[in-house]
């Protein structure tokens, strides 16, 4: 029993009795004049018995739900039963959800008030007479009013009211009002079946889509998502409208369905229906979406456990998932059925199979056949001795996605997916097969995720099979680690149909260039393996990668190269991010340790497609301009060494320099040279001519105006860029950090540079501290003015780091780690600091490292939803690399101090 149930336990249970005469002593008091209020009173705790004690019953939703219904039955009825009728007869109906005696704790109760013809203000004194004590307790009502007949029109206007009368059930008063409601209803659903069902599958569609258009969202909405309990419900609503009865009423309209599926039907409902219960309890209010911060939370409710591998929590969301895949399933199931009975529409639909179908890679013709218009075996029987069969009926359908699966043939693979022995995976036409559905297919992902949703997928790579349904515990990702994958396919599709050639025109060259792709494709099949290998090795993971390349088709060499990418291709994203790039020496570090032109190819198609999938803010313009940067260096080092290199970098600054002294030539006052030769080439490779031209403006307004600090403010991809030239000193860059810490925004990347004469000339890219789009001209002004006031001179007082309501990352705990990279850099002791994201944690460990005298000559900061890593580029007082133990274990155990009193580990 869940600590919930314990409690409620103790509660006194709701007595329907116990109220009633609670409710009759209630109205004689104000009938009395002794007590106004009363009722409403009555109501109030009428409510809260309710939602407290039918968790007495144990944790099932489904048994929750059945007892708050039964106790606002008892609150209606009751009400119902005083109710002034003036002769006139009513019929009080529960509709919706209500009607199908189905209420979470804070559910709407929906109500239908059936009349005979009376006045207005009859039937109005009625129905204020019950909705106000109902709204008094705290409940959300939704009513109706209307005669039977009136009640027939209305939902054959009305798509919401039809399906929500559709459910009625009488809960007081006229049964015969109700019995001529039913009738004039059932006339409307015997003639609009059709109708009905097209107009609830497209409200499906479009749910789905305003609620995430997946089933694989980390945080998912369990009532509106795809998959949920609404899919779930369509599926009830559909099969009551055509058939006239509700599944489980009767064994011949079970059979419709068939047993086993109405079963698995039952269990989703259930399942869906407790998390949800239970979710409303532990929010205290109406809330559908499973996030993070609650998860734990139902997973304790539900009985769920951690295990070596594997969280309670994310026991919990596996557990979701596979149920949303499983009403997906029965959806399809229902559609099949539906088209089936349809006589009319058989005719129209493709008998034969095409003749790209008729053969694929595998020696013989496909088991495959159309019927009814959809995808199935030829001969199930064969089929289910034959594994290959499964996926030479995928590879049919990656050839023509226009045609649907038979429900029939994906619960037939699902049935038998155990037959996928290691004999079948090491089976070469199958590994073909396999080949075929990821490299011609225009829609690789839909397919994949259908072998995925059989256990088809899981079953042949059992690597990808142990990622289905895992989610990292993180801000920084959107989906499941499997939905992930299958998501970047269909990313490296676009790129090689050249439908992303001007996002990403280095991607699309290689990826066109490539001499055999499915090395590609394989590496990004495969790049979340790291999950399934302990301790999450590179080295491992490269070992299980090698063997599946392997047996999957590749040679030795190009499984190895697989592997390699598929297993590191982060140490690209994490060096663009954490490394000065305008240091050859910093790429020069990266390109050895990479080792080939190759490697480095694969690297960046496989992080272009990452970046763009795995979360909404982890692919912008800032990492698009670092990884090419460091593309560019690196492989002009593959081709010609540091010379090489070198020569790149320098014709970088020679034509920033030349790019700037053209656009100053007319706008300066002065000769643009005297500003650029301020300028260092390490500075002008750095920076875009834009920041350059601007900057040259500020230094001239300052100068013109005496001021010993300026600082420019200006929209750019999203951000604010803010541009500050200041006079250099100790703890500039910590002051500047804590007024952007102070004015509620976050630092997104920074460049502290200096120039030839001694001034700081600084480069902030800030945005919202929730990464939301900063547009605000107000905002601008005021961040403009307390950047001034930083960059002017010390700040007079500590700014306001207060965590904003609502902030997602205290949440998750992230244990504090400092690393020193001596060899990162030959200038400069690198030192990355990464830990718990909070508001100002750059300024605090700016300052904290002002305060042992070191200087920070670059800072680069990265953020992966609540995980912050920064490295600085950190020299002594007078310039000189930082290299003595001493000072270094300092300023570890400095920063350390800095991310353990905010890590919330």
């Amino acid at each position: 029993m869940s600590s919930r149930a314990k409690t409620a336990g103790d509660a006194t249970a709701f007595d329907a009795n116990a109220f009633r005469e609670s409710l009759e002593q209630a109205f004689a008091a104000e009938l009395a004049g002794r007590r106004h209020g009363a009722v409403s009173a009555v109501m109030r705790r009428a409510a809260s018995d309710a939602r407290l004690s039918a968790f007495q019953y144990g944790d099932r939703g489904d048994k929750i739900a059945l007892q708050l219904s039964r106790a606002v039955d008892a609150m209606t009825g009751g009400l119902f039963q005083s109710m002034p009728r003036d002769g006139v007869a009513f019929a009080l109906c529960a509709v919706g959800g209500y009607g199908r005696k189905e209420l979470a704790p804070f559910s709407d109760v929906d109500l239908l008030f059936l009349h005979e013809p009376a006045s207005d203000a009859v039937v109005r004194r009625a129905l204020d007479f019950i909705l106000y004590p109902m709204w008094d307790s705290g409940m959300k009502i939704g009513h109706g009013v209307h005669t039977p007949k009136s009640a027939a029109t209305f939902a054959k206007e009305d798509m919401v009211a039809r399906t929500s009368f559709l459910d009625a059930r009488l809960v007081a008063g006229s049964r015969s009002l109700f019995e001529a409601f039913k009738t004039d209803f059932d006339k409307l659903r015997r003639r609009t079946g059709a109708d009905f069902v097209a107009a609830k599958l497209r409200e499906q569609d479009e749910r789905q889509r305003a609620a995430g258009a997946t089933r694989y969202l980390v945080e998912p909405n369990i009532k509106e998502g795809k998959g949920g309990l609404r899919d779930v419900q369509t599926i009830r609503w559909i099969y009551k409208y055509v058939y006239g009865g509700s599944i489980g009423e009767s064994v011949e309209i079970d059979k419709i369905l068939g047993e086993k599926n109405v079963r698995e039907l039952v269990k989703a409902e259930r399942f869906l229906w407790s998390v949800r219960a239970h979710l409303h309890d532990l929010r205290g209010r109406a809330d559908e979406h499973l996030t993070f911060d609650i998860q734990p939370l139902v997973a304790e409710r539900l009985g769920y456990a951690d295990r070596r591998e594997m969280a309670a929590a994310e026991r919990l969301m596996r557990h979701y998932f596979v149920t949303a895949v499983d009403t997906g399933r029965l959806t399809r199931v229902l559609c099949a059925r539906l088209e089936e009975e349809s006589a009319k529409r058989l005719p129209r639909l493709p008998r034969l199979l095409p003749k790209a179908l008729q053969r694929d890679e595998a020696t013989g013709a496909p088991n495959v056949r159309i019927r009814n218009g959809r995808l199935d075996f030829a001969s199930a029987a064969r089929a289910a001795k034959r594994p290959r069969d499964f996926f030479r009926l995928f590879r049919a359908f990656s050839k023509s996605v226009k045609l649907d699966f038979h429900p029939d043939a994906l619960a037939l693979v699902a049935e038998n997916v155990a037959a996928v022995t290691s004999e079948v995976r090491k089976d070469a036409e199958t590994a073909l097969l396999f080949k075929g559905i990821l490299e011609s297919n225009e829609h690789p992902e839909r397919t994949l995720r259908l072998m995925t949703e059989t256990g088809l997928l899981g079953k042949y790579v059992p690597a990808f099979g142990s990622i289905v349904g895992r989610i990292h515990y993180s801000l920084y990702r959107r989906f499941t680690l499997d939905e992930q994958v299958l998501r970047t396919i269909g990313v490296l599709r676009d790129i090689r149909m050249g439908r992303l050639k001007n996002e990403h025109p280095i991607s699309t060259r290689i990826v066109k260039a490539a001499e055999n792709p499915y090395i590609i494709t394989l590496g990004l099949f495969l790049h979340e393996s790291v999950w399934t290998v302990k301790g999450k090795s590179a080295a491992e993971c490269e070992k299980l990668i090698v063997r599946i390349a392997k047996r999957l088709g590749l040679s030795s060499d190009e499984a190895r190269l697989t592997a390699w990418g598929a297993a590191n291709f982060l140490l690209l994203v994490r060096t663009a991010e954490r490394r000065n790039l305008t240091e050859a020496h910093a790429i020069a570090h990266f390109a050895a340790k990479v080792g080939g032109q190759d490697r480095l190819d694969l690297m960046l198609v496989l992080s272009t497609c990452h970046l763009r999938i795995v979360g909404p803010a982890a692919w912008d313009e800032v990492i698009r301009r670092q990884l090419t940067e460091l593309y560019d260096g690196a492989s002009a080092w593959f081709s010609g060494g540091m010379v090489a290199l070198e020569n790149r970098l320098a014709d970088r600054a020679s034509a920033a320099r030349a790019d700037a002294h053209e656009r100053l030539a007319d706008s300066l006052d002065a000769e643009p040279s005297r500003f650029l030769n301020q300028l260092t080439d390490d500075m002008l490779r750095s920076l875009d001519t834009d920041i350059i031209v601007r900057f040259a403006h500020l230094a001239q307004a300052a100068e013109q105006d005496a001021e010993a600090a300026a600082v420019t403010v200006t929209p750019r991809d999203g951000d604010f860029e803010c541009i500050v030239r200041a006079e250099d000193r100790a703890g500039l860059l910590a002051d500047i950090a804590g007024a952007i810490a102070g004015a509620g925004l976050s630092v997104r990347s920074v460049q502290a540079l200096t120039t030839a004469d001694g001034r700081a000339f600084d480069v902030f890219s800030v945005q919202s501290a929730d990464g939301l789009t900063a547009e605000d001209p107000e905002l601008a002004q005021s961040l403009r003015q307390k950047i001034l006031d930083a960059a002017s001179g010390p700040l007079k007082k500590q700014p306001n780091l207060k965590r904003r309501l609502g902030d997602r990352r205290t949440i998750f705990s992230v244990e504090p780690e400092v690393r020193i990279e001596r060899e990162a850099s030959i200038d400069a002791a690198v030192v990355e600091a990464e830990g718990l994201d909070r508001p100002g944690l750059l300024y605090e460990m700016a300052s904290a490292l002002g305060r042992i005298g070191v200087s920070i000559a670059s800072a680069h900061v990265a953020t992966y939803g609540e995980r912050a890593v920064d490295a600085f580029y950190l020299t002594d007082a007078d310039g000189r690399k930082i290299s003595d133990s001493k000072t270094l274990g300092r300023i570890e155990r400095a920063l350390l101090d800095v991310l353990a009193s905010g890590s919330g580990a």
